[in-house]
């Protein structure tokens, strides 16, 4: 990501307001990532369908269907993502870019594989009151979020920004529009139907980037001086499902929950808000990619030719010193943006809501959710 974001700075170079927002802009969509741009697409799309009141049902079905998607796809790829992620930034340091197609094909195929075996066996366990051809799109959706959030990894490394935002948004504009379109005439199949169809986009769109940043023969890595960091499997493991514990909770309390569709349940008072605050976040990762990511790379790489190059004592306290600098300068830079956001969001929150469409119930647990975050 930190590549990205020394692209980003040529943008700031400008001087001026509308650079400073351009560079921004692109940075918080990089950050976000496939994860919060479907929440949002889902959102939206439950918003521009809210008028047609025979479409609630589907809409809300939808939604919530495309919520287990993406937390179950993150929690199954969860051992993958930091595992390769440091084994191919391994390769790139020795370069070896000839081989990172090939660690990509098996990182693409060791999600795949067992992603489609669990999806089955989910449909054929859980699912069989609810249609056949519900079943298939969810199956295929699945299957193609594992598979994105493969090429994530990748996707973030690239230097060509602006192709990889472009297909981000066409990809999420696909599916809202389609959803539009399908939705009205099909219900929950139209809109899982668009879902598809949008994710298949960002699929190849993302594929197409990772090939074109890394071309060469397909071949297998030369294993000098590189190895598997195991305990990094059980760190992204831990990690999606510390970010999705909570949500499982209240799904699946019959408190505070109700059934959806087939075994899917939900929990409205909570999920909105949640949902809602997650979108809140985009400003904090914009500048985490900025000031964290870039600034502590450009230091850490600083003292890295240090000691490989033979550098001198002085030099590498000096290194020692802009990382340890670049990190707080970094951290007070997120606290102080993040810090304003929610004070904006405390302050609009009812106003915000009305626009949403959503009750004003919302506004207590929303509170007290971004002030938590």
């Amino acid at each position: 990501m930190a590549g990205i974001g020394f692209e980003l700075r040529r943008i700031l170079r400008r001087g001026s307001y509308l650079a400073m927002m351009e560079a921004y802009g692109y940075a918080g969509v990089v950050s976000s990532g496939p994860w919060l741009l479907s929440i949002f697409g889902i959102l939206l799309l439950g918003f521009l369908a809210i008028g047609d009141h025979t479409a609630r049902a589907s809409v809300i079905q939808f939604q919530v269907s495309v919520t287990y998607l993406i937390a179950v796809s993150l929690i199954l790829t969860g051992p993958l993502q930091l595992l390769f992620t440091r084994y191919i930034a391994d390769m790139l340091f020795a370069r070896q870019t000839r081989s990172v197609v090939t660690v990509l094909l098996t990182m693409l195929i060791t999600a795949l594989v067992p992603g489609t075996i669990f999806a089955v066996a989910a449909l054929l366990l859980f699912f069989r009151a609810t249609p056949w051809l519900y079943q298939v799109l969810m199956a295929m959706a699945f299957i193609e979020l594992c598979g994105v959030w493969v090429l994530t990894i990748m996707g973030t490394s690239l230097k060509d920004y602006k192709a990889l935002v472009s297909w981000y948004l066409f990809a999420y504009a696909t599916v809202v529009a389609l959803g539009l379109f399908l939705g009205r005439r099909f219900g929950l199949d139209g809109y899982m139907l668009a879902f598809v169809l949008g994710q298949g986009i960002l699929l190849l769109g993302l594929g197409t980037l990772v090939i074109r940043q890394f071309p060469g023969f397909v071949q297998w890595p030369e294993h000098r001086g590189l190895r598997w960091y195991w305990s990094l499997a059980l760190v992204g493991t831990a990690f999606n499902l510390a970010v999705w514990t909570d949500k499982f909770w209240f799904w699946f309390s019959p408190a505070t929950s109700a059934a959806i569709i087939g075994p899917l349940r939900a929990s409205p008072i909570y999920d909105v808000p949640i949902f809602l605050s997650y979108l809140l976040i985009v400003p904090g990762l914009a500048v985490f990619l900025f000031r964290l990511e870039t600034d502590f790379v450009e230091a850490y790489d600083a003292y890295n030719r240090a000691i490989i190059d033979g550098g001198t004592y002085e030099e590498l306290k000096s290194a020692k010193l802009r990382m340890l600098l670049a990190t707080r300068s970094g951290l007070g830079d997120i606290a102080k943006v993040q810090g304003v956001t929610v004070l904006l969001a405390f302050a609009f929150t009812q106003p915000l809501l009305a626009l949403l469409g959503y009750s004003s119930s919302y506004a207590r647990i929303w509170l007290f959710v971004r002030l938590s975050g």
